[in-house]
Parts: structure tokens; sequence; C-alpha cells
């Protein structure tokens, strides 16, 4: 196995940690090399809330990930998520010259960094900066501006930012639990990474990640993103309505979602409410958990749909809807969201190009396999064999982050 090639990626969910070592190849395929999974502890909306507890669940998910994969890590990427994300669309502009002229490379990095000079809050940093679409002489719509000829470059972006305290507490329950930082990417783009396609992204398409207690949600449009938000709704609050519904212990709520939950009351024998008081196990009764769940999920949608806002784009998204998350996996859930946006959906939990899959247990595993996409995006053929242990770029220091053998070889042979 080519060890330039094997990327460290941790997920923190609000419910759950996952972590992989994954091995990615040139053309984009992904291979499970090990995995490992862990209830989530002091992390809630995004931030580690006891730093003391996060840093145990840290160093113990990657302790249990070197014990599966035989790898010795030092480092690893990871997500960012929360309410604490904003995102903001930005113009800038730049001149080209006293006269007209091609436009160069150095131009376009100009107009970006403009768009990240923009004012944001004092205490938020900028994530990302993404091209919308580029006007060059006030011509609007130019997705390629180079070497056109103008005298000015106009651009508009879509900017991610987020709390520069959560950022720093995020860092540093990773440097508490003797691990590197290695770099960060918002966590819907990160999903958008393993489950979207190019075409995908091009005729438009709304991605909806359900998760623990919250919704994610991203728009692409001519194959870059528009607009992201989030909605603080999700699969917790399915089995919280169910347990307070039903009358049932929380545990024995989660297990009926997940084996018998179905969220569209069309789909069962309707039933009266009367029979909850008649029945001594009404979890069993399908009528009686889509009549519970169905509203629920109907208002995560409807919430997604009005935080978007933009009714004619919306209508417009060739690609129609891509469900993914543990939310989104109780029957009914892909009719119920076809209904309230009036769009095809498909529902979506692991790439394509997946090896090793079997090797994952149940649960949510897009957004991890795509920050290793996302770490690795940088890898070609002509990028194989790069100077030094690990090279230069993202990908390099991945590269010399870890290697191949057990933590005490490692320590001895250091």
């Amino acid at each position: 196995m080519s060890q330039g090639r094997l990327i460290v990626a941790c997920d923190f969910g609000t419910t759950t940690f996952r972590a992989l070592v994954t091995e990615v190849f040139p053309n984009g395929d992904l291979e499970i090399v090990g995995h490992a999974v862990r209830e989530a502890e002091g992390f809630q909306d995004g931030d580690f809330v006891d730093l003391a507890a996060g840093s145990r669940c840290i160093a113990r998910t990657i302790l249990d990930l070197e014990k599966d994969s035989d790898i010795f890590v030092t480092g690893f990427t990871y997500n960012i998520s929360g309410s604490h994300l904003r995102s903001v669309r930005a113009t800038a502009s730049v001149p080209i010259g006293p006269g007209p002229r091609p436009i160069r490379p150095g131009d376009v990095d100009e107009v970006r960094n403009r768009a990240r000079g923009m004012a944001i809050p004092f205490d938020h940093k900028i994530l990302t900066v993404t091209p919308v679409e580029f006007a060059v002489d006030r011509v609007k719509g130019i997705v390629d501006p180079l070497n056109r000829v103008g005298s000015q470059l106009e651009m508009q972006a879509h900017l991610i930012t987020g709390s520069r305290s959560v950022l720093h507490n995020i860092e540093n329950a990773i440097e508490t639990a003797k691990y590197k930082p290695l770099g960060e990417e918002v966590d819907v783009l990160a999903t958008a990474e393993a489950l979207l396609t190019a075409e995908d992204r091009e005729k438009g398409v709304m991605l909806v990640d359900i998760g623990g207690l919250v919704t994610n949600w991203a728009v692409y449009r001519k194959g870059t993103i528009v607009a992201n938000g989030m909605v603080p709704l999700g699969g917790e609050h399915l089995t919280r309505d169910l347990a307070h519904g039903l009358r049932i212990p929380h545990a024995t709520a989660e297990e009926t979602k997940c084996q018998r939950g179905v969220v569209l009351r069309s789909l069962v024998d309707e039933v009266s409410i009367d029979v909850l008081f008649d029945q001594a196990k009404p979890e069993e009764t399908p009528g009686l958990v889509a009549a519970i769940l169905e509203p629920r999920v109907e208002e995560i949608f409807t919430f997604v749909k009005r935080d978007f806002g933009d009714l004619r784009e919306l209508a417009n998204l060739g690609a129609g809807v891509v469900l993914t998350g543990g939310g989104s996996r109780c029957r009914g859930t892909r009719q119920l969201c076809e209904e309230v946006f009036d769009l095809p959906v498909s529902r979506r939990h692991l790439p394509v190009r997946l090896r090793g899959a079997d090797r994952l247990p149940g649960g949510q595993w897009a957004t991890v396999l795509g920050l290793s996409l996302w770490a690795a995006g940088d890898f070609s053929e002509g990028e194989a064999h790069v100077p030094g242990p690990g090279g230069g770029g993202l990908l390099g220091k991945l590269r010399g982050m870890f290697r191949r053998g057990s933590r005490e070889t490692m320590e001895a042979e250091a």
C-alpha cells in the first residue's frame, strides 16, 4: 500500500465522532483502511463546550482508529459545523489596467483577495471564498475570465465564515489530545464532496443532510455553491417526539425510529389516536409512528425551503434534492421531501467509487469520506513523488504526518 496516498480524517458530529484512514487513488477512488466511531462527549453545536471531555473523546477515537488500521497517527483533517457559521454573498472588482488587455491569473487572485478582505464581524474568520460568477466590463455570467480582454474584472463570491473562538477551541481540543490539526473544511461542503457529482453541481442541486440535532443544506448551480445554511432540527428531535408522543423510553424510541420508522401516513394504515391508550407497545403500530413523525419531518423540510428563500431558483434545480444523514433513513422521507420541494429527490449515503464499504458499520460516513477527498484534492500521478518526508501543500503535510506501523514500533524507532 502506498503510504503517500493515506489520509486521516475525523468528523466531529453532534452525537458521534467518526474517524477514517483511507487510501485515495489518482482517479478519485477511495479504499477504507481503518475506521473508528465513538459517542461524542463535550461537543455541542459545533463547539467543544467541555474541553477535557472532548479531548479525551478525540484521543480515544483516534486510538481506536490506530488499532483498527495499524497506523500511527499524529494529525488529521476535521470538519467545522454549528450555528456560528455564516454565509454571505460578496462582490469585489479590480481595474485591469489603463486600457483593455487579456485577464491574467494574477488579476483573478487579486479580485479573490479583495472579496476575502470584505468587512465581516471582527470575531469571525473567513473559511471559504468560492467564486459564483465573474463579470468583465459589466458583461455578467462569465465562468472563466482568463484571457478575456477587458478593463475591469468583477466577481461575485460565496463566503462562509466561522467564529474565531470556536475555531480556536476546536484546535485546542485536538492539540490537548496530542494531535496536530492539519486542515478544516465546512461539514456540508465535505459531504457534498463525497456525494454530489459534477453533473449534479452543473445542473443545480440542493443537498440536505439531516444530522443528529441539526440539518445542514447547500445549493449548487453551474458547478459552484451559491448558498448554504442550517436549521436547528434533526434526527434526535424525531426520537424525542416518539418518546414523548408514545410515552416510551428514549432508547426504545431510538430503536423504533431506526428499525420501524415511517414518516408518511399515506404509506400505512390510518389509526385513531385512541389506539395509543389501548396498546401495551404503541411503538409497534406504524400508523401511530407515522402520525408523530410526519409533522416533524415536514417541518424540517419546510424550514430548509424557507431558509433558502429563492423559490424561483429552487424550481430550476435540474438535479433536484439529494438527501443524506441518519434522519433521512426513515421510510417515506424521500416521498415527503418531494411533496415539500416539488422536485425529484434521491437518497445517498456513500460515494459510488468506494472500496471496502462493507467494513463500515451502520451510520453516516459521507462527511468524513468527503474530508478525505478534500484533503487529497491536489493529488495526481504527477505529484506522487514530492521532496522531503511529506512534500509541499496540504497533501504533503498529510503524507508526513503518519506512517504504517504500531505506536510502540514508531516510538522504538524514534
